[in-house]
C-alpha cells in the first residue's frame, strides 16, 4: 500500500511528493500485463486446458445444486402464469433426488460445460483473469518474484559486501593519492552505482552459456531454470491461476460476462426445445425474458460452484503444464520470467544504490572532518574500550528507531525467543552436568 501524505500521486509510480509505494506494487498492472505477454500466453491457452474437464464428471458434481441453477428461468418463466402452476413448476425443478429431474438436470449441465469448452475463447480473458487477480492483492506479484528469484535477491543484497570492497580498495588508493575529503562522497555515489550494475548484469547475462577455457559463464538466474520452473508454476497454480480465480473472472469480466449470458440463455433455449420435443422456442417466443433469466444466473452462478473447485483444479494440471514447458524454454524465453520486474524500474534501482552510496560516504565524510561525532560515554578507566562500545550501542539504538514498528516488535520477540531458548539449552546442559558429576562421585565411592 501507498505509504504517505496523499496530495500528489500518480498511478503506477512509486513515488508521490509526500509519501511513496514499493516499485512492485506501484508497477503491478505493467509487470502484470508483461508476465503474461512474454511468459503464460506463450505457455498456456484456455482452449487447450479446458478440454482436460470431464463433461460428465462436472454435471455430476453439479447435479445436487441444478434446482437453483435453473430457478432464475422458473422465476422468470412462469412469473406470469397462475400461482399453482408457477409453486409445482418450482417445486419440481427444485427436487434433485427425483429420477426424471436427475437425468434431465444431468443433460443441461453436461451440455453446458461442452459449450464452455466451445467458446472458452470468448468467455474467458487469460490476461484479465491474471491482471485482476494481482491487482486485488498487490503483494502476490512481489511473493512470486522473492520465491521464484530468492537467490537472485539475495545475491543483489549480499554482493554489495563483495563488490563494494573491491571497489573501496580503488577508493583507498585514490583518497591515499587525492587528499580531498568528497572522495568519500563521489566514491560512495560511484561504488553504490556500480555494485546494482554488477549484480543486475551477474544475474542475467550472459544469456546462453559462453565457455571460456574450463569456465562456463551464464546469468545466476538463468543457471536455475529447473528449480525456478517449479516454484513459479506451483505459486502459479496455487495463488493466482486457481479455479475459483478462473471462474470469478469470467462471470465478473465486463469483457466476458455478456457473453457468458449470451451462452447461457443459447443452452437453455435449446433445452427447453429438447425437453419439448421442439414445440416450445423459447429464443423465439420469449427472448427477453429468457436473457433477464440468463443475467440473473450469471450473477449468482459463481456461488454454486464451490463443490466444483477442487475437480477444476486437479484436472487442468495447470502446475505441471507450466512446469515442463517452462523448464523446456530457451534460455532467451525463460530469461524474460523475472526480468520484467528489474527491467521496469532498472535505472531506479541503480541510482537508489547510487545515493545510498552518496549518503554513506558523506556520513564518513563529515565524521573524519568532524562535522559530526557518534553517540560516546566514558566511564572512567578504559575510556577507548568504552567509547567504542557506546558508539555501537548508540548506532544500534538510532537503527531500531528508525525500524518500522512492526519490525521492531518481531525483532524484540524474536531475541525474546532466543533468550528463552538458550536458557532453556543452558539450564539443560547443567542438569546434565551436575547429574554426571553426581554419578562420577558415586562411582568412586563405590
Amino acid at each position: 500500500r501507498w505509504r504517505g501524505i496523499p496530495i500528489y500521486k500518480v498511478e503506477g509510480e512509486p513515488l508521490g511528493l509526500f509519501g511513496w509505494q514499493g516499485i512492485v506494487p506501484a508497477k503491478t498492472l505493467k509487470m502484470s500485463e508483461a508476465m503474461v505477454n512474454t511468459t503464460i500466453n506463450e505457455l498456456l491457452t484456455m482452449e487447450e486446458i479446458i478440454q482436460r474437464l470431464d463433461p460428465d464428471t462436472v454435471a455430476t458434481i453439479l447435479q445436487p445444486k441444478s434446482g437453483r441453477i435453473i430457478k432464475p428461468f422458473v422465476d422468470e418463466l412462469f412469473a406470469d402464469k397462475n400461482k399453482a402452476l408457477y409453486n409445482f413448476a418450482s417445486d419440481y425443478t427444485a427436487d434433485a433426488d427425483g429420477w426424471v429431474q436427475k437425468k434431465v438436470a444431468h443433460k443441461f449441465l453436461r451440455d453446458l460445460t461442452i459449450d464452455v469448452q466451445k467458446n472458452i475463447g470468448d468467455i474467458c480473458n487469460l490476461q484479465n483473469c491474471v491482471v485482476n487477480t494481482t491487482m486485488s492483492d498487490r503483494s502476490l506479484l512481489g511473493q512470486l518474484f522473492r520465491i521464484s528469484g530468492k537467490d537472485e535477491l539475495a545475491f543483489l543484497v549480499d554482493s554489495g559486501l563483495l563488490f563494494g570492497f573491491f571497489l573501496g580498495l580503488i577508493q583507498l588508493g585514490v583518497s591515499l593519492y587525492w587528499d580531498n575529503p568528497w572522495t568519500l562522497s563521489v566514491g560512495g555515489l560511484i561504488v553504490g552505482l556500480a555494485t546494482n550494475w554488477l549484480a543486475l548484469k551477474w544475474i542475467f547475462e550472459p544469456v546462453n552459456p559462453l565457455k571460456i577455457g574450463p569456465i562456463t559463464l551464464q546469468g545466476l538466474f538463468l543457471r536455475r531454470q529447473k528449480e525456478v520452473s517449479a516454484d513459479f508454476s506451483k505459486f502459479f497454480a496455487n495463488e493466482v491461476l486457481t479455479s475459483r480465480q478462473l471462474w470469478k473472472s469470467m462471470l465478473t469480466d465486463p469483457s466476458t460476462l455478456p457473453e457468458w449470458e449470451k451462452l447461457i440463455a443459447r443452452r437453455f433455449g435449446s433445452f427447453a426445445r429438447d425437453v419439448s420435443l421442439g414445440t416450445v422456442d423459447l429464443e423465439v417466443e420469449k427472448p427477453r425474458k429468457l436473457n433477464a433469466a440468463s443475467a440473473k444466473l450469471c450473477g449468482t452462478l459463481y456461488d454454486y460452484l464451490t463443490d466444483l473447485h477442487d475437480y477444476v483444479d486437479e484436472a487442468l494440471e495447470i502446475e505441471s503444464t507450466l512446469r515442463a514447458r517452462m523448464m523446456a524454454m530457451t534460455s532467451a524465453q525463460f530469461e524474460r520470467v523475472l526480468h520484467p520486474i528489474f527491467e521496469e524500474d532498472e535505472l531506479t534501482l541503480i541510482l537508489s544504490g547510487g545515493g545510498l552510496g552518496f549518503l554513506a560516504g558523506l556520513v564518513q565524510q563529515l565524521l573524519s572532518t568532524g562535522s559530526i561525532a557518534l553517540p560516546q560515554f566514558t566511564f572512567g578507566s578504559n575510556a577507548n574500550k568504552i567509547k567504542l562500545v557506546g558508539s555501537v550501542l548508540g548506532w544500534f539504538v538510532v537503527s531500531l528507531a528508525l525500524k518500522p514498528r512492526k519490525s521492531m516488535v518481531l525483532f524484540v520477540a524474536r531475541l525474546i525467543e532466543r533468550t528463552r531458548r538458550l536458557k532453556k539449552r543452558t539450564y539443560v546442559y547443567l542438569s546434565l552436568g551436575k547429574a554426571k558429576r553426581s554419578r562420577t562421585r558415586r562411582s568412586k565411592a563405590a
